[in-house]
């Protein structure tokens, strides 16, 4: 298999790439919005991970004295090798050989680009699993294709709980007072309102069906006659709680159709940022290293944009055929999980 630039140089195939991966999780959703893509030249990246995001408050003194010391509570110094991830996809025959005519080489790149588009797809969502799990359990696992690691991020034991009683019981559940002692368990570990409660459209359904939801409804929303998502919010918002995301993202691991979230649980989170963040978030980060493919002078991309999935047309001749590969170095992180809770309510 040999590089493949007649058509197509792989420096635009990476920036066509990276811009369907960025479109892609716009239509999706994306949990880059709490863990935003960080990009290093490296496969190792070095962070101060914190147990809270308190500070210890300055102290007074007296004049002329010398200052106190201070310190950054529960910092820890961490290092992560990040794994590799790509994918490559074969054009096919059939379609290399209905672009043959007039515009034969516009028509392949168009089939290039769209294979590059799915590829690109096929990348991000094998990331935002990673993204879940970072949320979800506070933890990462990969054994895949001879790369295992596992570890934990390790969030407190009181930021995962259940609702005493399910809101899948509408008649009985406190939905209001659920989300209130939460609230008070953030705040008291970590020293901030949280700042977006990401929940599923089932969780939606059942927090405006239960009985106590729907009366405090009457009282804030005029009695209407379908407690909307708009309904809910207002709501919310009446009673001091975060503004409410809708979350359902589904990939395809395994041949299996599987949630990003878990779609039974609430997640109290940090306001959320641009994806596109590079200083990361005090929740954590995406972070993306640089491929051997970036660095290959055939590839022609310039060092700064080197970093970051990378992509390449390629081609065999026995049978005559085309790929597209993608390569990435990615993992998610957590540099402070106590920032994240997780609420068990169906």
């Amino acid at each position: 298999m040999a590089l493949w630039t007649d058509l197509i140089t792989p420096a635009e195939l990476t920036g066509y790439v990276r811009a369907a991966l960025d479109d892609f999780e716009r239509q999706k959703g994306t949990l880059a919005r709490w863990l935003p893509n960080s990009t290093t030249p490296d496969i190792v990246v070095r962070f101060v991970a914190g147990e809270t995001g308190m500070q210890p408050v300055a102290q007074y003194r007296s004049y002329d004295a010398e200052t106190p010391v201070g310190s950054v509570p529960g910092g820890r110094r961490v290092t992560l090798e990040l794994p590799a991830v790509g994918l490559k996809v074969r054009v096919s025959e059939y379609d290399q050989l209905r672009s043959r005519g007039a515009d034969s080489d516009q028509l392949i790149v168009n089939s290039i680009e769209r294979v590059a588009a799915r590829v690109a797809g096929a990348v991000s969502d094998r990331v935002e699993v990673e993204r879940g799990k970072a949320i979800e359990t506070a933890a990462f696992s990969i054994n895949e294709n001879g790369f295992v690691q596992s570890g934990s991020w390790g969030r407190i034991a009181g930021h995962t709980v259940t609702a005493a009683v399910l809101w899948s019981t509408s008649a009985t559940a406190k939905p209001l007072d659920d989300l209130a002692a939460w609230r008070d368990v953030y705040v008291a570990n970590v020293g901030a309102q949280p700042g977006a409660m990401l929940i599923s459209t089932r969780v939606l359904a059942a927090l405006a069906r239960t009985a106590e939801f729907k009366s405090i409804a009457a009282t804030v929303a005029g009695t209407p006659s379908v407690v909307s998502q708009a309904v809910v919010e207002q709501v919310l918002t009446a009673y001091g709680f975060p503004p409410i995301y809708v979350y359902d993202r589904q990939a395809n691991v395994g041949g299996t159709t599987t949630k990003v979230l878990s779609d039974n649980k609430v997640f109290l989170l940090p306001a959320p940022t641009d994806p596109g963040n590079a200083e990361g978030t005090d929740l954590g980060a995406t972070f993306w290293g640089q491929t051997l493919e970036s660095r290959e002078a055939d590839y022609g991309i310039a060092p700064f944009d080197q970093p970051g999935i990378v992509a390449g047309a390629w081609k065999t001749r026995d049978p005559i055929a085309a790929w597209v590969h993608s390569a990435a170095i990615a993992l998610p992180a957590l540099a402070n999980p106590n920032l994240s809770f997780v609420a068990t309510v169906l």
